[in-house]
């Protein structure tokens, strides 16, 4: 019996390959093709989900790069406006300043005159109480009984000749 394992048969050997190509036949009839079909079919899905994912990939890399562009034009709006809110900071502050300074003149020049207002009265006042003390003490020194009317046409007189006789000193 031991040695029939060693041996080969030649019966074994047909009866084993005629089993093979039956075999081989069968399989190629009715599993290969849909296994290969199957094989296809995933290797196609596969294929498409890597185009898929490659056109998801691209979508994903134009979205970034839209929003870094949009990013970039929002800083560059946000430093306009920026810049534009500085101007005009700066526009309403002189226009304030200028306000305030032609404000200032103005009150400068109505007090320049109030004072020289100020100052014409205080000489028509004084030239009236120097026409009084003048006629006081010519009445005085001469004696004379002129009428009040005349003296005061005398001084008056005087004081209108006074400056120009000051200048010719």
């Amino acid at each position: 019996m031991g040695q029939n394992l060693v041996q080969p048969n030649l019966g074994l050997i047909v009866w084993t390959l005629v089993t093979f190509v039956l075999l081989a036949f069968i399989l190629r009839k009715f599993a290969w093709g849909p296994i290969l079909g199957m094989i296809e079919e995933r290797e196609k899905t596969i294929r498409e989900a890597l185009e898929e994912s490659k056109r998801a990939r691209e979508a994903a890399d134009e979205a970034l790069a839209k929003q870094k562009e949009m990013m970039t034009r929002a800083r560059a709006e946000a430093a306009r406006i920026v810049t534009e809110g500085q101007k005009e900071v700066e526009k309403i502050r002189s226009e304030i300043l200028e306000k305030a300074r032609g404000e200032a003149s103005a009150v400068l020049e109505q007090g320049r005159k109030q004072i020289e207002f100020e100052t014409k009265q205080a000489i028509a006042q004084l030239k009236g109480t120097v026409v009084d003390v003048a006629l006081a003490a010519a009445s005085k020194l001469i004696h004379a009984s002129l009428d009040d009317a005349k003296h005061r046409q005398l001084v008056e007189e005087y004081l209108e000749e006074l400056p120009t006789l000051q200048k010719s000193h």
